[in-house]
């Protein structure tokens, strides 16, 4: 009972500190930058944007009707037309002086509306009229990111001839070339790849864009990325290789590919662990066969001194014992 109520407590700890961090980042958002309510004309003026209703628009801002008039969270008229592909109401817009540059409070602007829609002539058009690449929403995502997560091929191209950073990192230090790695989005990675990306930065996880993709099981992209020259065995910062990460996920079509291209299949981390070892701590057993069936060897042991038989009987005998006590 001691135990359960332990894991209940650390289960629940997390979540009023995370509804903490939430009301209290809420409130210090709304001190340092109140945004009012729009009035029923900044309203009418930015449904009509969003409709394409341009006559309306037109109206409106003869009236007066500030041309970024904007909503409680930041989004403006502007923002509102692009989201939506309104070409013409934005570009009677941005005549007019609308920002172009203007923050939502997630960090969204009218350039990563477009990226996220795939409007490549509204692209251009902002681009033309000073929009900035590098700002980020909160996830860190700018607009270059937001044409890879959303397969884009054509606004990544216009993005990239602007200038936009191809290395680009969200807040998790994903790069564009692992969240198109991790998608399977082929033409987004040789578009990238010709655009010079870097294939060796690592993630928090310490992954390369290599490794995100055999974990999700992205065989072309492997097949891609192996021929732009990524190293089959470099290492994650735990001293992993892409075939552990192959391993742990139960990849086995990925992994058959990379021993085949010939990954090391007794590479040891910096704690002494095979790739075997990382199959049976994750059951996945078929795993563990594969890699014999390349040459694995099955007694090579960790810094704990165990192998990957060791930990085969240790998981068999723990199966076990948990079979006998749902049994009783």
């Amino acid at each position: 009972m001691r135990n359960t109520m332990i894991n209940i407590k650390k289960a629940i700890t997390p979540l009023f500190l995370c509804l903490g961090i939430g009301l209290l980042s809420n409130s210090v958002f709304a001190a340092k930058e109140k945004l009012t309510d729009p009035t029923p004309q900044e309203k009418d003026l930015m449904q009509a944007s969003m409709v394409g209703d341009i006559d309306t628009v037109k109206s409106l801002l003869s009236q007066k009707v500030s041309v970024d008039a904007h909503g409680r969270y930041g989004k403006t008229v502007l923002m509102f037309a692009v989201e939506e592909g309104s070409d013409d109401v934005a570009q009677l817009l941005i005549s007019k002086g609308a920002d172009v540059n203007a923050l939502t409070k997630p960090g969204c602007t009218a350039l990563t509306f477009a990226a996220e829609g795939g409007f490549s002539d509204l692209t251009v058009l902002l681009l033309s009229k000073g929009a900035k690449t590098q700002n980020k929403t909160r996830a860190g995502w700018d607009a270059l990111m937001m044409s890879v997560i959303y397969n884009y091929p054509e606004v990544l191209q216009i993005l990239i001839e602007a200038g936009a950073n191809i290395d680009t990192q969200d807040k998790d230090g994903n790069t564009a070339l692992m969240a198109a790695a991790q998608r399977g989005h082929l033409k987004i990675i040789d578009i990238l790849l010709k655009a010079g990306a870097n294939t060796e930065i690592r993630n928090k996880d310490g992954g390369s864009a290599l490794m995100v993709a055999t974990s999700h099981g992205q065989t072309e992209i492997i097949k891609q990325l192996l021929q732009r020259g990524c190293s089959i065995d470099a290492q994650s910062d735990d001293g992993s290789t892409a075939l552990f990460w192959a391993s742990e996920a139960n990849q086995l079509e990925t992994m058959e590919l990379l021993l085949k291209s010939g990954a090391n299949p007794d590479h040891q981390g910096l704690d002494g662990s095979t790739a075997v070892i990382e199959a049976y701590i994750q059951r996945n057993f078929e795993a563990a066969t594969l890699l014999y069936k390349y040459g694995a060897n099955p007694n090579l042991k960790d810094n704990d001194g165990l192998s990957g038989l060791d930990y085969a009987k240790k998981v068999y005998q723990y199966d076990g014992k948990q079979k006998r006590k749902k049994k009783r």
